[in-house]
């Protein structure tokens, strides 16, 4: 080759070095990884971590680094946008699960039901819940005024909640006994109602001494008590129910604070669909409407057939429920949506299904699924498995090309305004620039979501941090830290 030749060949080559955004976006990944994910992940307190971090930037779809990022982690709470994703995609923001009011039999002319009135639960998640209290307002009230109408005036037979829309009830086999008998441990039903939720008052005295048990709302007769909570000095928290919904044995321990004239702590309830009966029940009786019978629950299905429907009663729209699911993580939510996505595609609704209807949703966007294991569709099992690129690929997925992706970046939590990010990154370039879902459960906790740069680039970031040694707290400041030195190093490369 001649001189003139090699000289030109050299610099051609020079040149596409020098343009190659490919290798200045690996200058940055080394750099990044040698600077700031080098100084987090050998903090204090994470010796014995697993860790992992993928981080895109969503104009150019270039990776802007990673640590781990196949590594399969428990996502806790961040499973929650797989979950809210695929039901906004499937069924539309503006769908509505459906209540219906019906009765079997026939009115006599003395205006006599001589059978059920039911109420059939279509699935609804929210039904009567304090979150939507505006909107489920008057509904006991439009339910009795229906029973009016159509005559009835005598119930020659029972009220009943049906709740078999999903089959049995079912929990989830890898939930822990800790969490079941505790509000957030709410699993879903064909008829749920108050989110599935009851409250406990107790009052208690100085340290040390039994709290004392003074009120259960609603009232759960058929539920028997045992209290052996402490008054304590600490300002938490820290009472536990004990019971499963098979069982009619509930036992409550734990502390909560010392010298409350009423201190509330919340459970799940076991049958919902015998407490939608009570309270439509206790309405009828007010009004004057008389009952040869009781309040009852039914979860089987097919039961009840030949039905005259009376009143129909609307969801709020899935885009106000997926709003509520993410900002405050609502697992009963999220297990109700998987099991809706279960029975859309095979009619069949155990939880299982629920997984792998799921799964296939992601699978059939483009997700490897490889290394995701789901156990249920909120994350409160620590059995689910996922990996930092799969929770991006659902944030990249939704902000490129999802339909309802104005919904669903909306019901994410912004730092330092709302949800579990209310006091994250307050005071920070964070606050209004992280839009993200957290995800915590013991020595676990993790975020993922949507953030602007200094630069203006716009990133989907999850990390992922199981196993710290270190306090919640601390664990909490170290990411937020994190975030920042995110925003600032992509903003200034």
């Amino acid at each position: 080759m001649s001189t003139t030749r090699f000289v030109l060949f050299i610099g051609l080559i020079l040149l596409i070095s020098a343009c190659n955004p490919q290798e200045e976006s690996n200058q940055r990944t080394a750099n990044f990884e040698s600077g700031t994910i080098h100084d987090f992940i050998n903090q204090p307190g994470l010796e014995n971590a697993s860790i992992g971090i993928f981080v895109v930037d969503l104009m150019s779809d270039e990776i802007v680094f990673e640590y781990n990022s196949k590594t399969s982690l428990v996502p806790a709470s961040t499973l929650k946008i797989l979950t809210s994703a695929a039901a906004l995609e499937t069924f539309g923001s503006d769908h509505t699960f459906k209540t219906t009011l019906a009765y079997s039999g026939k009115i006599s002319e003395g205006r006599t039901l001589n059978k059920n009135l039911i109420l059939m639960g279509g699935g609804d998640p929210v039904f009567l819940s304090p979150l939507f209290e505006d909107h489920y307002d008057n509904t006991i009230n439009e339910m009795v005024q229906e029973v009016q109408s159509s005559g009835i005036r005598w119930i020659n037979g029972n009220v009943v909640g049906d709740g078999s829309y999903f089959g049995s009830p079912q929990i989830p086999d890898t939930w822990i006994w800790e969490d079941i008998g505790n509000y957030y441990g709410a699993p879903a039903y064909g008829l749920n109602i108050y989110d599935n939720t009851y409250e406990v008052i107790f009052e208690t005295k100085e340290s040390g001494t039994k709290a004392k048990l003074k009120n259960i709302s609603p009232v759960l007769p058929w539920l028997k008590f045992e209290s052996k909570v402490i008054a304590a000095e600490n300002n938490r928290d820290n009472a536990y129910i004990y019971g499963s919904n098979l069982s009619k044995n509930r036992l409550i321990t734990g502390t909560i604070p010392q010298n409350r004239k009423s201190f509330m702590i919340k459970g799940s309830i076991p049958d919902p669909a015998i407490v939608a009966a009570r309270q439509l029940l206790s309405g009828l009786k007010e009004s004057g409407i008389g009952l040869s019978g009781e309040a009852a629950s039914n979860y089987s299905e097919g039961k009840h057939t030949r039905l005259h429907k009376l009143l129909e009663i609307e969801s709020p729209p899935l885009s106000d429920i997926i709003f509520q699911l993410n900002i405050k993580s609502i697992n009963l939510y999220a297990e109700a949506l998987l099991l809706h996505l279960a029975k859309k595609e095979s009619k069949n609704c155990s939880i299982e299904d629920g997984c792998k209807a799921l799964t296939r949703f992601w699978e059939n966007t483009g997700m490897n699924t490889s290394g995701l294991h789901l156990e249920d569709g909120s994350g409160l099992s620590r059995a689910n498995a996922i990996s930092a690129e799969q929770l991006v690929f659902v944030l990249k997925h939704m902000h490129k090309n999802g339909k309802q992706s104005e919904s669903f970046i909306r019901s994410l939590p912004q730092a330092g305004f709302s949800g579990s990010l209310k006091s994250f990154g307050k005071g920070t370039n964070l606050e209004g620039n992280l839009k993200a879902k957290s995800g915590y459960i013991s020595r676990v906790l993790n975020y993922t979501g949507y953030l602007a740069s200094e630069s203006g680039q716009e990133l989907a970031i999850a990390v992922m941090v199981n196993n710290y040694n270190c306090s919640n707290s601390e664990m909490k400041k170290m990411l937020e830290e994190f975030f920042v030195s995110v925003v600032n190093k992509t903003g200034n490369p």
